[in-house]
């Protein structure tokens, strides 16, 4: 079946695709008909959320005229730099330039659940890095230039598609929270060894208090990063991993993770 395309401003293509855990006619029947909407566009590659599928899939016809078909593709592996001059449907007839990978190795499966294994050279290497970003919810506008996306804006803006470019960082603020927060956690993990040692009250003491400013200090990354998150998600208001609800469960995550070495700690320790 021949599908309708995600086109700009539309945002549903910035969403990450899930990776597939059901080998069945389902994931088949999307395979198919990216193959069907490829054809009705005369386009070679095509990436699952480009149908709107949040389906880490995608298709590539190859020069012999087969389709290799990529479930969950991993890159393990890249060599080299190359300029790449690329189209895309989501921004129709709009070039640009940017800078890819020469070479690639990847890892996926094919729509049976096997495993397989890729390196890909020239074309083939641009056009599956090309698909994998729309997979991890990026587009070109996101190896362009401020400057670059800017007048992509407005040249869009100018054939009658009016929007505007949020590109997600694949680094958040918040994430220097959290690697903090799980630091202070494995240093007070560490404590609860202590009782296995002989070490003067004094030392236990002071491991004692190392527990109590640890606590605080896990709160306090917590607030900054509720504070991080909060300014990501207005600035980044199309990325999933910015929404409320994902930050409050990882808040209580650690929360519970630090109230339970915590109160394990009070009670050796004591």
């Amino acid at each position: 079946m021949v599908r309708d395309i995600v086109v700009y401003p539309d945002k549903r293509v910035r969403i990450k695709a899930a990776d597939v855990r059901r080998f069945d006619e389902a994931l088949a029947s999307v395979i198919e008909d990216l193959k069907d909407t490829m054809k009705a566009h005369n386009v070679n590659a095509m990436a699952a959320t480009q149908i709107a599928i949040p389906m880490s899939v995608l298709v590539i016809q190859q020069d012999d005229g087969s389709y290799l078909e990529v479930v969950n593709p991993r890159i393990i592996g890249k060599k080299g730099s190359v300029t790449s001059t690329e189209e895309t449907l989501y921004f129709p007839d709009t070039p640009h330039t940017v800078q890819r990978y020469e070479m690639i190795r990847l890892v996926y499966e094919d729509r049976h659940g096997n495993q397989k294994a890729l390196k890909a050279e020239g074309d083939l290497a641009i056009t599956l890095q090309r698909k994998i970003d729309y997979l991890f919810g990026d587009t070109i506008a996101s190896r362009i230039g401020e400057e670059k996306r800017k007048h992509l804006e407005n040249t869009l803006a100018d054939k009658g598609m009016p929007g505007s470019f949020e590109v997600c960082p694949t680094v958040f603020m918040k994430d220097y929270f959290t690697s903090m927060i799980q630091k202070v956690l494995f240093f007070m993990a560490l404590t609860l060894l202590t009782p296995l040692f002989s070490f003067a009250p004094e030392t236990v003491t002071k491991i004692r208090a190392f527990d109590e400013y640890a606590t605080i200090a896990i709160v306090l990354l917590l607030i900054g990063y509720f504070a991080a998150g909060i300014w990501e998600g207005k600035k980044y208001t199309s990325c999933t991993s910015c929404q409320i609800g994902n930050m409050l469960g990882t808040a209580v995550k650690y929360l519970l993770a630090t109230a339970a070495v915590a109160t394990a700690a009070y009670f050796l320790l004591s």
